[in-house]
């Protein structure tokens, strides 16, 4: 017996009460928690008020029948995952068809063999357990996407709106492969596409030897803090500015920001 699988609810319904003692006393024994009805408005009635984990189904039933009990729950998104095992007497018609086409998952016929009974209901309450695992899997897997995206948006957001310029530089060939709108703003130009992939870094610094000692920081410490150096912009005039970077090897390029010191006081050089 699977021990998991040992407190599941199960609902039985039956009009015939020596066939529910029968079956709640084989499931009992088994460590399944049973309830009983003997009717189908009583069984939907019961099922609203606390949802077991599988039902046993009789199909010939006065009143409601078992297939109108089984297309009543599979009707409603409370009830509509339960899974439904049909019983049916030998001599009874059993439209297996009918069974699976309104919802049910199996069917048992009377009179009951405790291993059949033992076998189907296990099988079906594991892949139920199955199902409910991959369910809440899904689930979490779409909120992690959700989360992902929100957080993407956020990232996309700032980079986009930052009072700063952002850049990033591809280290095989030092041209600018990313830069938001602020930073393209800095140098002077108008469009992106004016500037990714086609101006190299290089190029934006006056003085070579900062450049250098830039590359030497990166190279050796895999970053480079707050340097002050002059770029110059597309008209050739020139701008002071602070630089910080990062190595991102993964993506195999230089990340930073750069802070035109015109625009922001002196006491920038303190933080």
């Amino acid at each position: 017996m699977n021990q998991q699988l040992e407190k599941a609810n199960i609902l039985v319904v039956d009009d015939k009460p020596d066939n529910l003692r029968l079956l709640s006393a084989m499931l009992a024994q088994l460590g399944y928690e049973v309830r009983k009805v003997i009717n189908g408005q009583t069984a939907l009635k019961t099922v609203q008020a606390a949802p077991p984990d599988l039902i046993l189904l009789d199909i010939m039933m006065p009143d409601m029948n078992g297939y109108e009990v089984c297309q009543h729950l599979k009707a409603s998104p409370q009830t509509c995952d339960i899974p439904v095992i049909f019983i049916s007497a030998l001599d009874e018609a059993l439209d297996k068809v009918k069974a699976f086409a309104v919802g049910g998952v199996d069917y048992i016929t009377k009179p009951f063999s405790e291993e059949e009974v033992f076998a189907r209901v296990e099988n079906n309450l594991t892949i139920r357990k199955l199902q409910k695992q991959l369910s809440q899997r899904n689930a979490q897997l779409q909120k992690e996407i959700c989360d992902r995206q929100k957080a993407e948006a956020k990232l996309r957001n700032l980079f986009a709106n930052a009072p700063v310029g952002i850049f990033s530089v591809r280290i095989a060939d030092g041209l600018i492969v990313e830069a938001n709108q602020y930073f393209i703003q800095m140098l002077g130009y108008a469009q992106t596409a004016e500037v990714i992939n086609q101006i190299a870094c290089k190029d934006l610094y006056i003085n070579e030897g900062d450049r250098q000692l830039i590359l030497a920081d990166l190279q050796t410490q895999g970053k480079v803090d707050k340097f002050k150096t002059q770029l110059l912009k597309r008209d050739r005039s020139t701008m002071q500015v602070l630089i910080s970077a990062i190595v991102n090897l993964e993506e195999n390029c230089w990340q930073g920001v750069v802070i035109d010191l015109h625009n922001f006081p002196a006491s920038i050089n303190k933080i």
